[in-house]
C-alpha cells in the first residue's frame, strides 16, 4: 500500500499537470505559446490520436448510416421494378387482344347470321397430338352445344381453329381440325362445283397437318391451292379459310386420292379465339 500510494499520487498530478497545459495551450496569448512550445511534443501525438481516432469512429458510424440509406432505396427501387415489369406485361396482353379484336372486327361482316363470342385460350399446351384445349367462354356466356350441333371456332383472320367439343360453367372444350375426331365440308377457293372432306389424321396430326380426301373425280386441285368451308352441310358457314394444300397423293391412274393440308390457323400460338354461334329466332 505504501508503494502504491505515491505511484497514484504521481499519476494524479501528472495527470493535472497535463490538464492545465492542455487548458493553457487552448487560451490566447503568449502564455498559450511558450506551454505549447515546452509541451507541444508531448500533446501533439495525443490530440493526433484522439482526432484520429475520433475521425475514425465518426466515418464508421456515417457509413453505417449511409449503407442503411442505401439498401432502402436499393428496396424501394427493386419494388419500383418490379410493379413497372407487372404494368408492361399487363399492357402488353391489353395491346395484343385489343389489336387481335380490332382484326376481327370484318368477323361481323362476314358472319352476319351469327353471334360472335370472344374468348381467350387457358391452356395452350395441347400436346404432341393437339389433343382438346379450353377456353375461357362457357355457359354463362351463352356457349351451348346442343346435340347434333357444331359451334366453329376462328381466329381473328377467319381462318379456321376447330369446333367447340363441349361446354362447362365458364369455359368450353375445343377441338383443333387436326384432331383425329375432326371433319368439315371444303372446297377450293374461288371454286363453287366440287366439294370434299377435310378431316383430322392421327399421324398428320402429330405433325400439325391434316388430310382432305373423298374427291369427286375432275376435282381441280393444285399444291398451294387455299381451301375454305364449302357450307353445304350447314354446320360451318361458307368461306371459313381452312388451310393450304401442300402435297397430293395419286393413284397410278392419276386421280387424286387426297391432300395434305397446312392449317392457315397457327395452332401452338393460339392465344384469343372466336366462336360462331346460331342467332335465335325472335319466335
Amino acid at each position: 500500500m505504501k508503494r502504491r500510494g505515491p505511484r497514484i499520487m504521481i499519476i494524479v498530478l501528472i495527470s493535472v499537470a497535463l490538464l492545465a497545459a492542455a487548458i493553457l495551450t487552448a487560451l490566447p496569448g503568449t502564455t498559450r505559446s511558450r506551454i505549447g512550445d515546452a509541451f507541444g511534443p508531448v500533446f501533439d501525438p495525443v490530440l493526433q490520436f484522439f482526432q484520429k481516432t475520433s475521425d475514425t469512429i465518426t466515418g464508421y458510424f456515417g457509413a453505417v448510416s449511409e449503407n442503411r440509406k442505401l439498401r432502402a432505396e436499393k428496396t424501394a427501387l427493386e419494388e419500383e421494378i418490379a410493379r413497372l415489369n407487372l404494368e408492361i406485361m399487363e399492357n402488353e396482353d391489353k395491346v395484343k387482344a385489343y389489336a387481335e379484336l380490332k382484326d376481327a372486327l370484318h368477323l361481323v361482316t362476314s358472319f352476319e347470321k351469327s353471334y360472335i363470342t370472344g374468348a381467350s385460350v387457358l391452356n395452350r399446351d395441347m400436346g404432341p397430338l393437339f389433343d382438346l384445349f379450353r377456353v375461357r367462354a362457357g355457359r354463362l356466356h351463352g356457349i351451348m352445344v346442343e346435340p347434333g350441333q357444331t359451334l366453329p371456332v376462328v381466329d381473328q383472320d377467319m381462318a379456321l381453329i376447330g369446333r367447340v367439343h363441349s361446354t362447362e360453367l365458364s369455359s368450353s372444350k375445343v377441338m383443333p381440325l387436326v384432331h383425329e375426331a375432326f371433319a368439315v365440308s371444303a372446297r377450293v377457293e374461288g371454286t363453287h362445283r366440287f366439294s370434299f372432306r377435310v378431316r383430322g389424321d392421327l399421324e398428320l396430326g402429330e405433325q400439325g397437318l391434316c388430310l382432305a380426301d373423298h374427291f369427286a373425280e375432275g376435282t381441280p386441285v393444285a399444291v398451294g391451292d387455299r381451301l375454305v368451308t364449302s357450307g353445304e352441310s350447314g354446320v360451318y358457314p361458307e368461306g371459313i379459310i381452312i388451310g393450304t394444300v401442300i402435297e397430293i397423293r395419286r393413284d397410278s391412274q392419276g386421280r387424286t386420292l387426297s391432300c395434305v393440308v397446312q392449317p392457315t390457323a397457327q395452332l401452338v400460338d393460339v392465344s384469343y379465339v372466336f366462336i360462331l354461334t346460331e342467332q335465335q329466332d325472335e319466335s
